[in-house]
């Protein structure tokens, strides 16, 4: 999935649903559906693929995929339902998952921020965030890593704050560094300077969140010289100011 290109439109409704029927047939939907499996399990069969979705499995539903389900358990599913302003080439898609509690945690901020109705950039923030994770699942479960693209992962994740972090991470890859980025994002679903982008900006948030540096500090020890260019891309990425992020993390806890 590759979510650097994702561009979610509305959140359509955040809930936790139990099954009334035992087989049922969905088609013609609107929108896209990401979230969890917390008990049952139910078999979903789509044009060319069947998945069962069973306790701590996360799924994406695809709005282009019509799919029929044969309850085998009744239980409860968690999910956020969303449009895009264009569409999602993945596939749809169903995978056990050993981080459950952290993708619940996600969804119940979600769920609390959508009940609310009083902070829309939070909320479209959150999601991305629960997307981010998904992703990162999606990723490790159907691509085999590239050696060379781990070992460079893990050089940006080290070192990303410096300079010539990426130009650093192609060399030791013994790659050009056009070669480099392809591989990089078929490895991660993303181009390095989008995961280093990405990787920063995250950084960024946990110091906002400590209250103990100013928004210049935070910019530099994240690799920023330019603290004006810092706040243009953490409100790009999140969708408002470090500053408001500031405010809105303290009101939060």
């Amino acid at each position: 999935m590759d979510f650097s290109i994702l561009k979610i439109k509305e959140i359509d409704c955040v809930l936790k649903y139990t099954a009334e029927e035992m087989s049922f047939t969905t088609q013609n939907r609107h929108n896209h559906i990401i979230g969890i499996h917390l008990s049952g399990s139910a078999v979903h069969y789509l044009k060319n693929q069947k998945f069962t979705i069973s306790e701590n499995c996360i799924y994406f539903l695809n709005q282009k995929d019509d799919y029929k389900v044969k309850v085998l358990e009744k239980g409860v599913a968690f999910s956020v339902h969303f449009t895009t302003y264009e569409p999602i080439d993945t596939e749809s898609f169903c995978i056990k998952t050993s981080k459950a509690n952290e993708i619940v945690r996600l969804l119940n901020i979600i769920e609390k921020e959508y009940l609310s109705k009083d902070n829309n950039l939070g909320l479209m923030s959150d999601l991305y965030n629960l997307c981010s994770e998904l992703n990162k699942i999606y990723q490790k479960s159907y691509f085999p890593k590239d050696k060379r693209m781990t070992n460079a992962e893990t050089y940006i994740n080290t070192h990303f704050a410096e300079n010539n972090c990426l130009a650093e991470a192609a060399e030791q890859s013994s790659l050009s560094r056009r070669r480099f980025n392809d591989l990089f994002k078929k490895c991660f679903g993303m181009t390095p300077n989008r995961y280093l982008t990405s990787l920063k900006i995250d950084y960024a948030k946990n110091l906002i969140g400590t209250d103990y540096f100013s928004i210049s500090q935070i910019a530099e020890m994240c690799g920023f010289s330019d603290v004006y260019y810092f706040c243009k891309v953490f409100k790009s990425e999140t969708g408002t100011t470090p500053a408001k992020y500031k405010k809105y993390d303290a009101a939060q806890n």
